[in-house]
């Protein structure tokens, strides 16, 4: 199966969003805070939907995570996939109130009957929870390498098959109802703690939204009274304060005109009487410009000075509050998505628990003989790929008795916790790898990752991109760092070298 369109049509913060993906590697890069998680999450959600609700749901679940905001009903998304040569489109409404999903076969123009059904058979048949802990990596936890040796332990039940050597069937039960206990006790407290946080910033969201819309109508109601207390009607238009100011300017100028004459006449006449009075006229009409210039100015402008100093005094203070609860709502949603994308994590605990409840439904009915019989598989699956993206350095992983995964090296038999932090998160991507391979049965699956590199140097990033460029398989992969495009480019131009010169 290989994914060539996503499209977002109404999805945690996208709306009418598309991405178009290739074969091989497809990077999607993007800051924090962008929406890579909720477009990483939104492939899994169109593979298998959300889980039916029933009953109270909590704050913090996946559906409630991702649905939209704005026009909560309107929740869906379509997705196109290449199988054996033929596209198909898969369409799904997430909203649990009329939930649906059509698989359409787009080569041969019908729907297929059971979308549900089809879409297993793109997956190989492969569940949801194998899927999650294999070929669907989230975003890599800031563990110590201790921590994470422990965490691959439990994570070999994660799949369908089973160890490579003699085991203790209850010794092993005993292991992941103890696995399973801890798993329990961290998922709890890690979605109190958020639900907690979460419902806090929701409800000061709520009150933040309720107070702009206040806002908004009070600026509009201030609007409105405005306009009724200086009518439009009222108001000189465009053409009469034009009138009128030419009105001004000509009676000032005549005003002036007459001064001159006056001061003129009195250079010629000889009488001093009457050039006394005609200075005097003079005088009197140039005393009267600045009067006439002020008086017929006022009036111009009668009206709209008066309105538009009053709505800026009346507006100014409920625009500067609504400035600051819009700021204000904004940083609420940041903060929001962090902490969605931080409950994300403990979604991986929810599908550890699932996964090992599985396995100790299967464990208990199988025996050691099948342990062994299946597992082989696995490992040397593993140990190729690990081979590979250590550059020769580890060829071989086993199993013990324990369910603890052993890396040979120069003869020895290295425990995780002898490994360095890097090797083991190299062992970790080759068990999931490798995992996912047997549980597709053979069937070659997107690999789609979620900033699974982020502590990789750039020796172990450019090996673990070289393989899979060279797997042939697509991969999706989110990252917040370009230096995996950087890489990637000198990949693909050493390896274009390569083939001119053979």
């Amino acid at each position: 199966m290989e994914i060539q369109e996503l499209h977002l049509k109404h999805y945690g913060k996208f709306k009418d969003h598309r991405i178009t993906l290739q074969p091989g590697i497809n990077i999607i890069y993007g800051k924090n805070e962008t929406g890579k998680t909720t477009i990483h999450s939104f492939i899994r959600a169109m593979l298998f939907g959300f889980p039916g609700g029933r009953g109270r749901q909590p704050k913090t679940d996946e559906y409630s995570l991702r649905r939209p905001w704005e026009d909560p009903a309107y929740f869906a998304g379509s997705m196109t996939v290449l199988e054996e040569e033929e596209t198909y489109q898969i369409d799904r409404n997430f909203n649990r109130e009329q939930p649906s999903c059509t698989v359409v076969n787009r080569s041969r123009a019908q729907e297929v009957p059971d979308g549900e059904k089809e879409i297993r058979r793109f997956l190989g048949g492969m569940s949801e929870a194998a899927f999650g802990s294999t070929l669907f990596v989230r975003q890599a936890r800031a563990e110590t390498g201790e921590a994470l040796a422990e965490e691959l332990r439990g994570f070999l039940v994660n799949y369908d098959t089973s160890l490579d050597l003699q085991t203790d069937v209850s010794k092993a039960l005993q292991s992941l109802q103890k696995k399973k206990k801890q798993f329990a006790r961290q998922r709890k407290a890690e979605e109190e703690l958020l639900e907690e946080q979460i419902g806090r910033r929701q409800a000061e969201a709520d009150y933040v939204r309720r107070e702009i819309s206040a806002l908004k109508e009070k600026e509009q109601e201030l609007l409105d009274s405005l306009a009724r207390q200086f009518p439009q009607e009222d108001l000189p238009d465009g053409e009469t304060k034009e009138k009128d100011r030419n009105y001004r300017i000509m009676t000032e100028a005549v005003l002036v005109a007459a001064a001159l004459l006056a001061f003129a006449m009195a250079w010629l006449f000889r009488i001093p009487q009457l050039r006394f009075f005609l200075c005097m006229f003079a005088a009197v009409f140039l005393a009267l410009v600045f009067p006439v210039h002020k008086l017929l100015s006022v009036s111009e402008d009668d009206g709209w000075d008066d309105r538009t100093e009053e709505q800026d005094r009346q507006m100014e203070p409920v625009r500067e509050q609504l400035q600051s609860r819009e700021e204000k709502y904004q940083q609420l949603q940041n903060e929001l998505e962090a902490l969605y994308q931080e409950h994300m994590k403990t979604e991986g605990t929810a599908l550890e628990i699932e996964a090992l409840n599985l396995a100790i439904d299967r464990i208990a009915g199988l025996s050691a003989s099948v342990f062994q019989e299946s597992g082989g598989d696995l490992a040397r699956k593993m140990s190729g790929i690990l081979a590979q993206i250590t550059g020769g350095r580890y060829k071989r992983v086993s199993l013990n008795e324990s369910l603890e995964i052993r890396v040979q090296s120069k003869g020895r038999l290295l425990g995780l916790q002898e490994l360095s932090f890097g090797t083991i998160q190299q062992v970790y991507f080759a068990l999931r790898a490798a995992a996912g391979e047997l549980l597709a049965k053979g069937k070659p699956l997107p690999l789609i990752l979620d900033e699974p590199f982020a502590m990789y140097d750039d020796a172990r990033l450019t090996a673990v991109l070289k393989w899979l460029y060279h797997s042939g398989r697509q991969v999706i992969l989110f990252t917040c760092q370009d230096r995996e495009l950087r890489i990637l480019e000198k990949i693909k131009a050493a390896a274009q070298d390569a083939d001119e010169g053979s």
